[in-house]
């Protein structure tokens, strides 16, 4: 029999005073008899097996002060039950729980001292209805239904002079042993040790999913841009090879040396406008402006100066006059230092797309501007806050997003309801990865396309 169950019984019936010590054995009344300093089945929290003789002292003793039990038991050279142990040891053996992780059942050999039982020779095999209702990791399994079993494997356990004497017992033992295997199950495995229970993965694959997909689009939208510009640099050689010059600065249109009209000249621009990319211009004259000033022509001269961008004037924002040179001219997005002065006015040179490098303002005080400065504002980067266009000389957004083309910048793990407004409006928003900084050059190639097409549309002359 397993010592700790017979040590529960007899607490959990207060039957305390019939266990008695003699020599080093414990009597539990006339039923059972235990050596004293044998380990028993529950395994203290610092690893080690708790004695029969220390739970026999510490049950005997549980209305005594912790620190008084402590030095007893010392003083006795036991075994002392640890303070973390005490409750949970003590809810068992009262049988307030009836079960504990702390319960290891070990194979009682040597468990009962003394000559093997006379009814061994008697002793029939456990059948297989013992070994099924036989279940050591239970210690609340009542004794008296394990006791053919446990007096089987007590008595195979005796000695090796018993063992060697009685030959059936070694048999009947083989016999559990087959039993006890045939019905073995594995509680856990690899696979069931993997398993996360109650948890849901979904939200993590469709963020990855998204990404890759992003990532994907930005690299295809990035060989498109490469293969255009490639094209472009081969429609602009051709087109100035058939007007006999490869510098497209020193051009003169042949109807302007022969002393054509304006009225020529006029349609030299729009037929120019095919090769707008190329030219870096919308050719379509507005007040007389000669093709010389259009496109850009060495000596020539546009009136009122370069293209204006508007960016907002607050410092938190992803683009303002602190970082905006180094995002549109090149590339490259970093986070704004607001520890310096803020300058009025920042000049940068396009030079993505551009043969030669184009001259650009960026502006962050539309009340400041001029009529005249208001003309050659191209573009806008947009909070998504009403009170960003006050005080603009527009009737209202319809009329703005038509004359002045609007980005809204973010990143691209932003929330969208910081969207949600600036969706309603005619503004082209731009993602940014916050980390992957090599992405930042197809961010900006998706602004000057998307400005491209948007000054070509409306035929604004001007340099850009």
């Amino acid at each position: 029999m397993d010592p700790l169950s017979i040590l529960r019984e007899y607490t959990m019936r207060s039957d305390l005073e019939s266990i008695k010590q003699v020599g080093d054995e414990f009597l539990f009344g006339d039923e059972y008899r235990f050596v004293c300093n044998m380990d028993t089945a529950y395994r203290s929290k610092q690893g080690s097996l708790y004695t029969l003789d220390s739970l026999v002292f510490f049950v005997k003793n549980t209305h005594t002060k912790h620190t008084d039990y402590m030095q007893q038991a010392r003083a006795l050279k036991l075994q002392t039950v640890t303070f973390i142990d005490r409750k949970a040891l003590l809810d068992y053996l009262e049988g307030r729980v009836q079960n504990t992780d702390a319960i290891e059942l070990l194979a009682p050999t040597a468990a009962v001292s003394g000559a093997p039982p006379p009814h061994l020779h008697h002793m029939d095999a456990p059948s297989e209805d013992d070994v099924e209702e036989y279940r050591p990791d239970d210690p609340s399994f009542a004794p008296s239904k394990r006791s053919r079993l446990d007096d089987a494997m007590v008595d195979v356990g005796a000695s090796a002079a018993g063992m060697a004497e009685y030959e059936p017992v070694e048999m009947d033992a083989s016999r559990m042993i087959s039993f006890i295997k045939e019905r073995e199950r594995p509680i856990r495995d690899r696979n069931s040790i993997l398993l996360c229970h109650n948890k849901d993965f979904q939200e993590i694959l469709t963020m990855l999913t998204k990404r890759d997909e992003e990532k994907k689009k930005a690299e295809e939208l990035k060989e498109a841009g490469d293969r255009q510009q490639s094209n472009d640099r081969y429609d602009e050689k051709r087109y100035w090879k058939d007007h006999d010059t490869e510098d497209p600065h020193s051009y003169k249109p042949k109807d302007m040396l022969a002393g054509k009209g304006k009225a020529d000249v006029t349609r030299a621009s729009h037929s120019h406008h095919s090769h707008r990319q190329s030219l870096s211009m919308v050719p379509a004259p507005r007040s007389g402006t000669s093709l010389l000033s259009a496109a850009g022509q060495k000596g020539a001269k546009v009136e009122g100066g370069p293209p204006i961008i508007l960016v907002p004037s607050a410092a938190q924002t992803l683009l303002n006059m602190y970082n905006a040179k180094e995002f549109l001219e090149d590339g490259v997005y970093v986070a704004a230092d607001a520890k310096n002065k803020k300058p009025e006015v920042v000049t940068f040179h396009r030079k993505m797309g551009r043969p030669k490098p184009v001259k650009y303002e960026v502006r962050d005080k539309p009340t400041a501007l001029s009529p005249k400065d208001w003309e050659r504002v191209i573009a806008v980067f947009v909070l998504g806050k009403e009170w960003q266009f006050k005080d603009w000389p527009f009737k209202d957004h319809v009329e703005i997003f038509s004359k002045i083309m609007g980005i809204y910048l973010r990143f691209e793990d932003d929330s969208v309801d910081s969207a949600k407004i600036v969706k309603q409006w005619n503004v082209k928003i731009i993602s940014l990865s916050k980390h992957k900084r090599h992405q930042d050059r197809t961010a900006v190639l998706q602004f000057w396309d998307s400005l491209e097409n948007f000054i070509c549309a409306r035929r604004v002359n001007i340099v850009f």
